[in-house]
């Protein structure tokens, strides 16, 4: 008895043993011989084989598709490129296991109803970008319920009907960039699930904020470079789970009162590249307590709009870069300044910046003048911020070498050897005799600033002091 006891348990572990082999082979299944799905070519990763298929014609690449059927394993990703494929028929797939599958750049005009529906349980990412969509494939789509990511960047696709991505109930980013959108049905989404938090629907012919009021979940929403003239009360409604919204290059000449109002959580609102000239007070109501990243570069301010900044209570960038700004008053960032880290004023038209400008900036850390016409910046107008600052850029400003500047030329010296500065243009001055100098190469003595000459018996030296750089300052005396 105890013979045949110890003999079912060593045949138990055999079976054990071959079922585990088994299910090891099954989960790290190599790729065939490239002579065999040739033209394709086959690379083994850690989740799966990944099969390309490139530059080839329709019928090599079906011969490859049917060695794959004969071989029953998951394909990880599955590429079609840079082929002549105009029509996906039905059941293509049929017999293969694919959860990533790429056709981009292969002039696809159509595809039918039941291409897809094979890997229906399957697919979870479909790229049909660069091709010759004129409208979305909705009844082909329809079948893929696992669907995570869909691409349709770069077709030409005009309308998106009602419904266009019904089924698609586990859909989470989809991405339209590119196409000749003119117009988007007020349904359109409908049937895509609660999951969709990235749309991408930039670059496209668009005049109006199109009604998304379906995606309650969305999270992040592309409309940039479109031709939105006008933003309007009630564009965004439903969308208050927004965090990031894009506009940049558009046609917007002004923010009307309460045009984010339902965007109560948007945390980053990104509007450079427009034509705003004017700014309700009222514009950014409801985004006071969460929105921490405002772009409003190349816009035509000739001002900054501090009226309507103020209510923002938490905001950390603010960038107003390339606008028509010609001066900053001291009560510029009164009331909101307290929280901005970095200050993009690049690209102005500033003259002067008066003493107390900067005064509420006390988390101030990176600061862009560059490209203005400054003639002066005296250190007594920075030094509200100079314990904070790790980055000041006054490139390209008609700076006079004068002792006011000796400040900037001792902050550079230490700021000189980090990574951030070297991408930056030579910092320069113009002497009395109309010579351009480098800040960092003048000489204190030269220019009458005794203050910042190298004194062997100075107890004290005038150094500014950067976060995150230790400086070390050694006074040697003479004296023995």
């Amino acid at each position: 008895m105890q013979v045949c006891g110890m003999m079912r348990t060593v045949v138990v572990m055999a079976a054990v043993t071959v079922l585990l082999g088994e299910a090891k082979t099954a989960a790290g299944v190599s790729c065939l011989p490239p002579n065999k799905i040739f033209p394709c070519t086959c690379k083994e990763k850690s989740r799966g084989p990944s099969i390309a298929c490139e530059t080839s014609d329709e019928s090599q690449i079906m011969h490859s598709l049917s060695v794959l059927k004969e071989n029953s394993f998951v394909i990880y990703r599955l590429m079609f490129r840079n082929l002549n494929f105009p029509r996906v028929h039905d059941y293509t797939f049929l017999g293969l296991d694919v959860q990533h599958l790429t056709m981009s750049r292969t002039n696809i005009t159509v595809v039918e109803e039941s291409s897809l529906r094979t890997l229906a349980q399957t697919l979870e990412t479909l790229d049909l970008s660069y091709n010759n969509l004129h409208t979305v494939p909705t009844a082909a789509l329809e079948h893929l319920q696992n669907l995570s990511f869909l691409n349709l960047n770069y077709n030409m696709i005009k309308i998106l009907g009602q419904a266009a991505f019904s089924g698609l109930r586990a859909l989470e980013r989809l991405s339209l960039y590119d196409n000749q959108m003119q117009h988007i049905e007020e349904n359109a989404f409908s049937g895509t699930g609660d999951k969709l938090f990235r749309l991408n629907l930039g670059k496209n012919h668009l005049e109006n904020v199109p009604n998304l009021q379906a995606l309650t979940k969305l999270q992040v929403l592309t409309l940039s470079d479109n031709r939105l003239s006008v933003i309007k009360i009630g564009s965004f409604k439903g969308l208050n789970m927004l965090d990031m919204l894009m506009l940049e290059n558009n046609q917007i000449q002004t923010l009307e009162a309460n045009v984010f109002s339902e965007l109560s959580n948007l945390n980053s609102l990104n509007i450079k590249h427009n034509d705003i000239a004017n700014i309700s007070q009222q514009a950014f109501a409801g985004l006071e307590d969460n929105l921490e990243w405002l772009e409003l570069g190349h816009n035509r301010l000739d001002h900054i709009p501090s009226h309507v900044l103020r209510p923002l209570n938490n905001l950390r960038q603010l960038d107003l870069d390339s606008n028509r700004i010609v001066d900053l008053p001291e009560d510029a960032f009164e009331g909101y300044g307290d929280s901005i880290k970095f200050l993009m004023l690049n690209r102005n038209n500033i003259k002067f910046i008066l003493p107390m400008t900067f005064f509420e900036l006390h988390s101030l850390e990176w600061l862009k003048l560059s490209h203005n016409d400054l003639q002066h910046l005296t250190e007594d107008t920075v030094q509200p911020v100079l314990d904070t600052l790790t980055m000041i850029d006054v490139s390209n400003n008609p700076l006079k070498c004068t002792c006011e500047i000796m400040w900037l030329r001792s902050w550079l010296k230490e700021f000189a050897w980090t990574e951030t500065y070297k991408s930056f243009a030579q910092h320069t001055c113009i002497t009395e005799n109309s010579r351009t100098e480098d800040i960092l190469e003048l000489k204190p003595d030269v220019l009458g600033c005794p203050e910042y000459s190298a004194d062997p018996k100075a107890v004290a030296i005038s150094t500014p002091v950067v976060p995150g750089v230790t400086v070390f300052l050694t006074i040697v005396s003479l004296m023995l």
